[in-house]
């Protein structure tokens, strides 16, 4: 089959990396395989590419974007095309070729990544979600709800760089989240005080991006020397860190599936996360490849990061063979090879708006970003903390 994976850009992130992952799997099932983005690609994949890789060379929210597509897959057009995370061209649906099968693949909790979805169903072919928390945030509102199919997504784990036995590496701690209060940027501070009352002897490696007021706040934290702020960086280092540390800290309180988990659990570091509906729950098995904490109990998050150093040497092979098995991008393809299977067996969807032209995009009116940014702050900081408010303010930003 001709294959197409549209995505919004290449610069890096969960997305990128599970459309790269399927699209090098389905290269080697024989497959024709195409990555195609929306804005011109500034070759941060390149490395991993062997199969086609094409560029609509838009500007970010173009309103000519469904046009666009329409008239790119009109000259090139694929057996099946999935569609990942491009608010841009989804007023193209109901306008794609016919005979083009479409999957929409959902890869976020948030409504303004699913109601694309339940808006356009009946032109779509299939619908993708990437975690079973995703799918029952938008699978009741279906018509056809058995027509969703749950896909958990997988990566492509370093095989340069060794996974460290429990006595080559550190007590160390691992957190990806910067300073965002859905990821629980706010609890590692709490946490840190608490470890160190417990004379916990390890480092903190903080990842992500993290704003000079926040940085303020890591510097005050007691014995803060030990805390290591590195910014955003390639993936390859937070591999090579996962492989020296003991814990990967996951207190997100949203968390659509999961792709640090499964990348930290496979180089030997073991998830400590809250015990919530999120992604994290449908990788880690508590007690035998990671660990859990009550919402809210920073007390008992500090007793799982010490028991998780208490028990590593046990349980770090069981994360590894579970991360590197179950969540390879090699069993993420059989996931899709069978899905694949399946939607030939579908009629093809019935787009009466196929001939027309698409409507131009109108990028939606963000109504939190008008608010002053200290005030922005302070909401994101308080609402943070609750899983529901947090679904709600993520979605009012994307309104």
């Amino acid at each position: 089959m001709n294959l197409c994976w549209l995505v919004p850009n290449d610069h890096g992130g969960g997305v990128i990396s599970v459309a790269l992952s399927c699209c090098r799997q389905a290269e080697a099932a024989g497959h024709d395989v195409t990555l195609l983005t929306l804005v011109e690609s500034e070759g941060h994949a390149e490395e991993h590419v062997t199969f086609q890789s094409e560029s609509l060379c838009l500007s970010p929210n173009d309103s000519d974007a469904p046009r666009a597509l329409v008239r790119w897959l009109q000259e090139n057009p694929p057996d099946v095309l999935f569609v990942n995370d491009c608010s841009p061209v989804h007023p193209a649906l109901p306008h794609i070729p016919s005979g083009i099968r479409t999957v929409f693949v959902v890869h976020d909790t948030a409504r303004q990544y699913w109601t694309p979805a339940v808006r356009h169903e009946s032109v779509l072919d299939g619908i993708v979600a990437v975690s079973e928390v995703v799918a029952d945030q938008f699978r009741g509102r279906l018509d056809a709800p058995d027509a969703c199919r749950v896909l958990h997504n997988g990566t492509l784990y370093p095989n340069d760089i060794p996974v460290r036995a429990p006595g080559k590496r550190a007590d160390d701690l691992l957190f990806l989240g910067g300073d965002k209060p859905f990821k629980g940027g706010y609890d590692v501070l709490d946490l840190w005080s608490r470890l160190v009352e417990r004379e916990f002897s390890g480092a903190l490696h903080w990842y992500g991006r993290v704003d000079n007021a926040f940085r303020r706040r890591i510097n005050s934290l007691p014995e803060a020397e030990r805390v290591h702020i590195y910014g955003r960086v390639p993936r390859s280092e937070i591999f090579e860190r996962a492989a020296a540390s003991t814990v990967l800290l996951v207190p997100s309180r949203v968390e659509p599936f999961g792709m640090v988990t499964i990348e930290g659990m496979g180089m030997g570091a073991l998830p400590v996360a809250w015990d919530i509906d999120t992604g994290t729950r449908e990788i880690v098995e508590p007690g035998t490849t990671g660990f859990f904490a009550p919402l809210g109990d920073v007390e008992a998050l500090a007793d799982r990061v010490m028991t998780t150093c208490q028990r590593h040497e046990d349980l770090y092979e069981s994360a590894v063979d579970v991360a590197r098995t179950q969540f390879s991008e090699e069993a993420m393809w059989e996931r899709y090879s069978s899905f694949l299977d399946e939607l030939q067996a579908w009629p093809t969807a019935d787009r009466p708006e196929a001939e027309q032209t698409p409507p131009r995009y109108t990028p939606p009116t963000r109504y939190f970003q008008w608010l002053p940014s200290g005030l922005r702050d302070s909401l994101r900081s308080f609402i943070g903390r609750s899983p529901t408010l947090s679904y709600w303010l993520r979605n009012l930003r994307g309104l």
